[in-house]
C-alpha cells in the first residue's frame, strides 16, 4: 500500500504533463511567432547565411529543418510541433530528477507538478519555439552537474555533459544564461568535493569543461554578432527599452484566476527555509533582477525565473505541510487524509485550470471570453499570445483563393507574418503592393474574427461596413461561431472604398 501511494503521485504528474502537451496539439493553426521559427530560406541562401540573419539562436530552425524532410510544406501542425512537446515533457521528467537529487522527492514532486500545469510552460511545449529546449538542456546542464557532485563515476563525464548541455542551451537562446547562479553553485561543490577526496587535476577538467561550453558557443555567436543586421538591432534596442505589459498581467493571462496569490503566498513561506534553498533563491534573483530592472518588455522571458520559483513555493508547500503535522500531533492518522485532500484541491484544480484554456477549445480562450461553472476568464490583447487554441482556417482560405484559378489581390486584419505564409504568392498584399492596373485581378478582403494581432478593423472600418456592402463568397465557423469570412470586390467596388478611406 505504502508504494502504491508514492507511486500515484508521480502517476498523476506523467499524466497532467502528458495530457497538457499532447492533447489537441495540432489544432491550432500556425501563430506568429510558430512561422518565424521555420526553416525557410531565401532562393540561394545557404543554411550558415539563413542561421546568420535570425534574430536567436541556431537551434529551433535546425529542428524545423529536421521535420521539414518529414513535412517539406510544414502544413501539418501536429508533426512540426511534436519535437517542441517532446522536448517539454523530457523537460518535467529532468525537472523532477535535479530537483530530486538536490532536495528530496516531496520538493520534486511539487515543484514538478506546479511547473507540468504552469500555463507559462504547458503554452512553450504547444508552439514551435526555442523555449521548450532552452529549458530541456539548462535542466540537463543542472542534472549532470548535480550528479557529478554527488558520484564518483559521474564526476567527469558530468562535468562535460553538463558544460555541452549549457551550451546547447544558450544556442536556442540568450535565456540559457540565466541558470548561471545554480551551475555556479554545482560547479563550485564539485570543486569542494574534488579537493576533499585528493583528486588530481581537477583544476584541469574545470579549465577543459568551460572552454569546451566557450568554444561551443563561440562557434555560432561570434560571426552572429558580426552580421548584425539593422533590423536585429532595433528589435533588441526596443524589446530593451520599450515599455509593455507588466510582468504579473502577462503570468496572469497565462495562469488566471488565484493562481498568481497561491504563487505569491507559497514562495515567501519558501524563503523562511532559506538556509536549504539559498542556491535557488540565487538563481531566482539573477534573471527575475535582469529581466524586471534592465528590460522594459520582459514578455514571457519571466519563464527564466517562475522555473526556479517553482521550487521555492515546494518548500513553501512543505512547510505548511510541517506546520500542519506539528498542529495535529496526537492526531496522525488525520494528516494523510488532510494533505490527500489539500494536494487535490491544489494540483487537480491547477491542471483543470490548463486543461481549459489550451485543450479545451469550444471556445478560444484568450480571443473570447470563456466560462466554466463558477470559473470567469475574460478575452485578454495586447501582449504575446501563443500556444492558446487558435483556428481560423487558414489552410481553407489559402485552398479557396487557389481554387480560383486566378492571380489577385487581398487585404486582412491578420498579422502579416501568418499571412506570408498562408496566403499564395500570386495575391499581393494590398497594405504592401498597390493595385497595379497592368496586373488586374479580383480583390479579396479576408476578414477575421479575433485575429492573433487584435485588429478588428480593416482600413478603419469593422466588419459590419464590410456586412452591409458585400456578400462573402466563403465563411468559416468554429461550433457554430464564424471566424473568418471572405469577401470578393472589383477595381471598381476597391477604389470607392480607397477614395472614402
Amino acid at each position: 500500500m505504502k508504494k502504491v501511494k508514492n507511486i500515484i503521485p508521480l502517476i498523476y504528474l506523467g499524466f497532467v504533463t502528458f495530457w497538457l502537451r499532447l492533447i489537441n496539439l495540432g489544432y491550432s493553426n500556425y501563430q506568429g511567432d510558430e512561422i518565424k521559427a521555420l526553416y525557410r530560406p531565401q532562393a540561394g541562401q545557404s543554411m550558415i547565411d539563413f542561421l546568420l540573419n535570425q534574430r536567436k539562436g541556431p537551434i529551433q530552425f535546425l529542428i524545423t529543418y529536421t521535420m521539414s524532410l518529414i513535412n517539406p510544406e510544414y502544413d501539418n501542425e501536429l508533426i512540426i510541433r511534436l519535437p517542441f512537446a517532446i522536448a517539454g515533457i523530457f523537460a518535467i521528467y529532468f525537472f523532477y530528477k535535479i530537483v530530486r537529487l538536490e532536495f528530496g522527492k516531496n520538493i520534486a514532486l511539487y515543484s514538478s507538478l506546479f511547473i507540468a500545469v504552469n500555463g507559462l510552460f504547458v503554452a512553450f511545449s504547444r508552439i514551435v519555439q526555442y523555449q521548450s529546449f532552452v529549458i530541456l538542456f539548462s535542466l540537463l546542464c543542472l542534472y549532470f552537474l548535480s550528479l557529478s557532485t554527488k558520484y564518483e563515476k559521474w564526476r567527469l563525464y558530468g562535468l562535460y555533459l553538463g558544460m555541452s548541455c549549457w551550451g546547447i542551451s544558450i544556442l536556442a537562446h540568450y535565456d540559457g544564461i540565466f541558470i548561471a547562479p545554480f551551475v555556479f553553485y554545482l560547479i563550485y561543490q564539485w570543486y569542494i568535493n574534488g579537493k576533499s577526496s585528493q583528486n588530481k587535476n581537477q583544476l584541469l577538467h574545470l579549465i577543459c569543461a568551460i572552454s569546451v561550453l566557450l568554444l561551443s558557443i563561440a562557434i555560432f555567436y561570434i560571426p552572429f554578432f558580426f552580421s548584425l543586421s539593422e533590423s536585429t538591432k532595433t528589435y533588441w534596442a526596443e524589446r530593451i527599452s520599450k515599455q509593455s505589459v507588466s510582468s504579473t498581467r502577462t503570468f496572469m493571462t497565462y495562469n488566471p484566476l488565484f493562481i498568481i496569490y497561491l504563487y505569491a503566498l507559497l514562495g515567501l513561506l519558501g524563503l523562511f527555509r532559506i538556509k536549504k534553498n539559498f542556491s535557488i533563491v540565487l538563481w531566482l534573483l539573477f534573471p527575475l533582477l535582469s529581466l524586471e530592472t534592465l528590460v522594459g518588455n520582459p514578455g514571457t522571458h519571466i519563464y527564466t525565473y517562475v522555473l526556479p520559483f517553482s521550487i521555492l513555493m515546494a518548500f513553501g508547500l512543505e512547510l505548511c505541510q510541517l506546520f500542519i503535522v506539528k498542529k495535529l500531533i496526537g492526531k496522525a492518522k488525520y494528516i494523510n487524509i488532510f494533505f490527500g485532500v489539500f494536494g487535490i484541491l491544489i494540483f487537480v484544480f491547477l491542471f483543470i485550470i490548463s486543461h481549459l484554456l489550451f485543450i479545451d477549445n469550444r471556445k478560444e480562450y484568450p480571443w473570447e471570453n470563456k466560462s466554466f461553472l463558477f470559473l470567469e476568464f475574460k478575452k485578454q490583447s495586447g501582449q504575446s499570445l501563443f500556444g492558446f487554441p487558435y483556428y481560423r482556417h487558414w489552410e481553407k482560405i489559402r485552398l479557396y483563393l487557389k481554387s480560383t484559378d486566378s492571380k489577385g489581390y487581398f487585404i486582412t486584419n491578420e498579422n502579416k507574418s501568418i499571412t506570408r505564409y498562408y496566403i499564395p504568392v500570386e495575391f499581393k498584399n494590398l497594405e504592401l503592393h498597390p493595385y497595379d492596373p497592368k496586373q488586374p485581378g479580383d480583390i479579396y478582403v479576408i476578414y477575421i474574427k479575433n485575429p492573433q494581432n487584435i485588429n478588428r478593423k480593416i482600413l478603419d472600418k469593422e466588419q459590419s461596413y464590410w456586412e452591409a456592402l458585400y456578400q462573402p463568397v466563403k465563411t468559416f465557423s468554429n461550433n457554430g461561431r464564424v471566424v473568418a469570412t471572405i469577401y470578393r470586390l472589383s477595381i471598381t467596388d476597391w477604389e470607392k472604398i480607397v477614395s472614402s478611406y
